[in-house]
């Protein structure tokens, strides 16, 4: 995430929002193809999410997270859209997909599986696989403070993405398939981004206020409401998760 690709890209040729995403989509894609190579090496298809002997199961469980696309296209949906360049609406999207086969691909493709072959004795062992992924993930959102110095919004993200996490965990664990995982978390982001887009939000009055103006109680109260957003997809997880028997788990493990 430090190789400095945006030295590369030239502001003569590509605007500051294209190199960010230009440059996002490059390492997300490095970060992808390792993840690959791990997954591989690991030897769990199954568990993984990536073998033919288990087909897409509980399709509809997919579409649970759709309220999220809904929340996020109603913050720009009364914007103008007549300012949206298709380019970077594009690469928007190439970008954000890639950050979702990077990340699943990391952290379901590989480290759940590695965890569940690791506790699947225990007691709790599945709850376990899933749980320790799931922390990784939120705990990956700390990186935020390198460009961010919201305290309480950084903390936000990474307990929120622990929640979306987990139920990812358990979506995998159901479906049988990670594809599908990396395409909505990657759909996720990127209606959640599109208000981003240059151009599209001309709040100015907001966009000026200076950081010094807002208090510390302001930001906590606006990271709170994220959190309640995003909590329902937890507990369905531990719903879900009730009903995944061990043996089931067993059968996909390649002992």
């Amino acid at each position: 995430m430090q190789i400095p690709f945006d030295r590369i890209i030239t502001e003569s040729h590509f605007s500051i929002f294209q190199i960010e995403y230009l440059v996002l989509a490059v390492k997300m894609l490095l970060i992808f193809l390792f993840s690959l190579i791990l997954v591989k090496n690991l030897k769990e298809k199954s568990l993984s999410g990536l073998s033919s002997k288990y087909k897409w199961s509980f399709k509809y469980i997919n579409l649970i997270p759709f309220y999220l696309f809904l929340l996020g296209v109603l913050s720009f949906i009364s914007e103008d859209h007549s300012t949206i360049n298709i380019y970077n609406l594009l690469l928007l999207l190439i970008a954000c997909l890639m950050v979702g086969f990077a990340e699943e691909f990391t952290f379901r493709g590989f480290l759940q599986p590695l965890f569940i072959r690791k506790y699947i004795s225990h007691k709790n062992g599945i709850f376990l696989g899933v749980l320790f992924p799931a922390l990784f993930f939120g705990a990956s959102h700390l990186l935020n403070f390198t460009v961010n110095d919201n305290i309480p919004q950084v903390i936000g993200q990474s307990i929120y993405a622990t929640f979306i996490g987990f139920f990812f965990g358990v979506v995998l664990l159901k479906t049988n398939k990670l594809i599908p995982l990396a395409i909505t978390h990657g759909l996720i982001n990127f209606f959640f981004l599109i208000s981003s887009l240059p151009n599209l939000n001309n709040k100015t009055e907001i966009n000026n206020v200076s950081t010094i103006d807002i208090t510390l109680a302001d930001q906590i109260s606006a990271t709170i409401v994220p959190l309640f957003i995003f909590l329902p997809l937890f507990i369905i997880g531990l719903i879900l998760l009730r009903k995944i028997t061990k043996e089931q788990v067993l059968e996909k493990i390649n002992l």
